[in-house]
């Protein structure tokens, strides 16, 4: 039986059609297997990862159970995720510690300092501690420090269209028409004052610190009615699995609170 090439052609297109579909999805399933094998492999060294660096006596990747047996006696599970409360003294400073778990193994270790009194002293105080074990802070950030730098640039700006204006008006002989600076210049710089003089009362410092498996965050606040000093040790290792973890912890919130609405 002869073909016509009529025909010959939707059929030869056809087979490579289907030949192209079938390679393709060979090429699917079989990325589909390398990364559920990768999958796999990442759950299994995270379950077995036991880190050198930790907390006190507690170290990143032990469980709720191994973690407990670190800590001293009074320690308690104060929620449904498993998070673990300690009443403590760290540094000569009276503090509550919290552990928090992610895929429940220890991720996170965070102090909020009882009393902590003048805030910008006890801030500096503790990171003087910070610095001498482990060096000098990687990032600082100081909101007051901020504030009086952008006065100082407002009246920079200013005093710079002032000697502007007078350099011209010497050299011509003609004095302005009207004032070297206006009303949006000197706006800015009196905004700029009154954010400085807030800032002295109100205000944010953060300092963070890092070393091979631990990320560290000193965070000092004050503002009115409301003074706190915190200090936060995250595991590097563990850290993307408790951003998920505290994503689905704020979303069940969400929808606890939503229903009492």
């Amino acid at each position: 039986m002869r073909w016509s090439s009529a025909l010959l052609l939707p059929l030869c297109l056809a087979t490579t059609a289907c030949g192209t579909s079938a390679k393709h999805q060979a090429l699917l399933e079989r990325r589909d297997a390398i990364r559920l094998a990768d999958v796999e492999r990442e759950e299994g060294a995270r379950e077995q990862y036991r880190s050198s660096s930790g907390f006190q006596d507690t170290r990143w990747g032990m469980t709720k159970d191994e973690a407990m047996t670190a800590l001293p006696i009074h320690a308690w599970v104060i929620n449904a995720w498993g998070d673990v409360h300690v009443a403590d003294v760290v540094a000569g400073r009276r503090a509550d510690a919290y552990y928090v778990f992610a895929q429940g193994q220890l991720a996170e270790v965070t102090l909020h300092f009882r009393a902590p009194g003048a805030v910008r002293d006890n801030f500096n105080a503790v990171a003087e501690l910070l610095t001498m074990k482990y060096g000098k802070p990687a990032s600082r950030e100081d909101s007051a420090l901020d504030a009086e730098g952008r006065l100082a640039l407002a009246q920079m700006a200013n005093n710079l269209s002032e000697a502007s204006a007078n350099y011209h008006a010497w050299r011509s002989g003609v004095q302005p028409s009207g004032p070297a600076v206006d009303n949006f210049g000197r706006q800015m710089e009196a905004n700029a004052r009154t954010d400085a003089a807030l800032a002295v009362h109100e205000y944010l410092l953060r300092s963070t610190w890092t070393e091979a498996e631990t990320e560290l965050r000193l965070t000092g606040s004050q503002e009115p009615g409301a003074r706190s000093l915190t200090l936060t040790y995250t595991s590097q290792r563990l850290k993307p699995y408790l951003s998920k973890e505290l994503a689905v912890r704020d979303q069940q919130r969400k929808v606890q609170q939503s229903r009492e609405l």
